[in-house]
């Protein structure tokens, strides 16, 4: 009962100062706003990337042309990663399922009547729509027949469509792909984003033959993407595959590959070191707009102890303990810093419906970061309350009554 009637005491104490309250809030409000959003918006950013390395494949690996390579970094490609390779990968190493080798070219022309657009061309066999695991919406896939005539034939990616067709249907339509007419047979479903930030709805993919033969007019690879039979023992395939492409391209020993392996740990570390970069650049903007918060709650509250000195000698004179005044100031600390926490969530999660309609901002709202928020503010209540607290409760009754 006591603490129910201190508790209703620091209530009414708020309430008969509101502008007060409200500074001393203000600070714990934009503190707790912004963790909540820069929380929701790294985790969300995490779930995102690590969303996309699963559609990526965590059974798969990739091999690219070049050393020291990575993702989505243009540079130029040497001329020694092969077809063979790539069957001699799916022949003689057993952890391996499956094999799409391709050549990749990205802000590549393709046009239709009056539009244009760079997209990313794809030259790659039949089974590239299961190793990716991506399927045709509209109309069909590349087939064995396409590729063994070296047909002009192309599948568009979502992208590709809207900007060259907008509503109208493209399946059975001529387009230029570079100065080359291909017919349009299909088109992929919406993929969205590669962890790279590669838009995999801008993709044209044509046969691998009518790439090397009428496209490119060469017979060395991008990229062989290879499906895995179990990913529990990635890293020995990761060395077998190593081994063997060593061989096959007379690399001696102390020479550099001329080639890079891609796994998807690397992409999930890639990823994570980005969210820890995140996550202290979260801890210190919100260290210290709470830190400031709560020096502004401190000094404000050791102001209300010097105007309300009769207010506490009164409360001396008719029985209350040091205790009591002491956990009375406590409580007022800290439902001002907890009230202010409430507040700076729901601002948080305006501010973060405003910016995912925005800036499309990936988000992930989950009770731990709502929680670690009302925390803080509790925290930050106790650890600026309790100075003036213990000054309020040491004073004087007589000289506080004077």
């Amino acid at each position: 009962m006591r603490l129910l009637r201190m508790s209703k005491q620091a209530i009414r104490a708020m309430a008969e100062n509101k502008v007060r309250t409200f500074l001393m809030m203000l600070g714990v409000i934009i503190g707790v706003a912004t963790l909540t959003v820069i929380t929701s918006a790294v985790l969300g950013a995490r779930a995102e990337v690590m969303g996309k390395v699963e559609k990526w494949g965590i059974d798969q690996i990739s091999v690219m042309a070049g050393a020291g390579r990575k993702p989505g970094v243009p540079q130029t490609v040497p001329t020694t990663l092969k077809i063979e390779d790539s069957l001699a990968m799916l022949s003689e190493i057993e952890n391996v399922k499956d094999v799409s080798p391709q050549i990749n070219r990205r802000d590549f022309p393709v046009k239709y009547a009056g539009n244009s657009i760079y997209g990313v061309l794809i030259a790659a066999n039949p089974n590239w729509g299961d190793v990716w695991n991506t399927r045709t919406e509209m109309g069909r896939f590349l087939s064995d027949e396409d590729a063994g005539r070296l047909a002009r034939v192309a599948v568009i990616g979502k992208t590709v469509q809207r900007d060259l067709f907008g509503n109208e249907d493209p399946v059975g339509k001529q387009i230029l792909i570079g100065n080359n007419p291909f017919e349009v047979i299909g088109v992929l479903e919406a993929r969205g984003t590669s962890p790279t930030g590669l838009d995999m709805d801008s993709r044209v993919v044509i046969p691998l033959s009518t790439g090397q033969k009428r496209v490119f007019n060469q017979d060395y690879l991008f990229m062989i993407k290879i499906v895995l039979h179990s990913s529990s023992t990635m890293p020995q395939t990761v060395d077998d595959v190593r081994a063997l492409l060593r061989e096959r391209h007379n690399l001696q020993t102390g020479v550099e590959d001329d080639f890079t392996i891609v796994t998807p740990s690397q992409i999930m570390a890639i990823a994570s070191k980005l969210s820890t970069i995140f996550s202290v650049f979260l801890i210190l903007v919100t260290g210290i707009s709470l830190t400031i918060g709560g020096i502004v709650i401190a000094n404000i509250m050791f102001i209300a102890v010097n105007e309300r000195r009769q207010e506490i000698g009164l409360r001396r004179a008719v029985g209350a303990t040091q205790r009591d005044i002491l956990v009375q100031f406590l409580m007022e600390a800290v439902s001002i810093a907890t009230t202010g926490g409430i507040i700076g969530v729901i601002v948080g999660l305006f501010g973060l419906k405003a910016l995912s309609g925005i800036i499309k901002l990936p988000t992930a709202l989950m009770w731990e970061s709502i929680v670690l928020a009302l925390l803080s503010a509790i925290l930050v209540g106790l650890a600026a309350g309790i100075q003036p607290a213990k000054k309020a409760a040491s004073l004087n009754p007589i000289e506080a009554l004077r």
